[in-house]
């Protein structure tokens, strides 16, 4: 029996024309980089605060924060810019439909998602909020200029290593939720309001990401070289 490599690694679609124009490239582009530029910007302004703020009172009153002399200097302003990007990072799903093809269940859920936690965050003024802000701005420093390199026809090593980082990133984002929750008199109960919204999303997208590692990377090997098995053999 004769294995049919196209079959198994499945046929990749063609994308419209109004997807192929130059104009369309330029703007995807555009958008990419503004993205990664703003993340880079947000990634130092936030750490900044951080760091300042920790050095200034120590860990625990840096960390905890319950002067709120964090969320007075850096937090709210850029918590808030962040906030509002994430409406903007809906375009990400506007190109995927331009291009013809159907936004996933995890781009959906994550971009949705994404504007609840944050808006959360910033109306319970809970501090692991900077944590989020500070990993997700530093990802996503690196995945929109991966978007960027690749929408110019350049392809860039490292996809399966961002999937991996953005699955640390969940699992950094539930311990830090964990740790405010159980840190005895760091958090309030309205500010605790804030982690539990942010748990209950990030468990869901975890199972969401690693699914799709498994789906893209794992499977996708194992069927290549089962492709590759029988071409040999023929």
């Amino acid at each position: 029996m004769q294995a049919n490599p196209q079959k198994t690694q499945g046929a990749k679609q063609e994308p419209p024309k109004r997807a192929q124009s130059v104009a369309f490239k330029r703007l995807v582009i555009a958008h990419n980089i503004a993205l990664a530029v703003f993340s880079l910007w947000t990634l130092v302004s936030m750490s900044s605060g951080v760091i300042s703020n920790i050095s200034s009172l120590g860990w625990y009153e840096g960390l905890c924060d319950r002067k709120f002399s964090l969320w007075n200097d850096k937090l709210f302003r850029f918590s808030y810019y962040f906030y509002l990007s994430k409406y903007y990072e809906f375009v990400d799903t506007l190109i995927i439909l331009y291009k013809g093809r159907r936004a996933s269940t995890l781009q959906m859920y994550h971009h949705a998602g994404a504007v609840i936690t944050m808006w959360s965050g910033c109306y319970y003024l809970a501090v692991p909020i900077a944590f989020f802000v500070i990993v997700n701005s530093a990802i996503h420093t690196w995945m929109y200029t991966f978007y960027a390199l690749t929408a110019a026809g350049i392809r860039p090593p490292g996809k399966r290593l961002l999937t991996s980082s953005q699955i640390f990133q969940l699992i950094f984002g539930i311990s830090c939720c964990l740790f405010y929750v159980f840190c005895p008199g760091c958090q309030s109960d309205r500010q605790k309001v804030a982690i539990y919204i942010n748990l209950a999303y990030l468990f869901p997208l975890l199972g969401l990401f690693v699914s799709f590692f498994i789906r893209t990377y794992v499977s996708d090997n194992s069927a290549t070289s089962v492709a590759k098995k029988y071409t040999k053999r023929d």
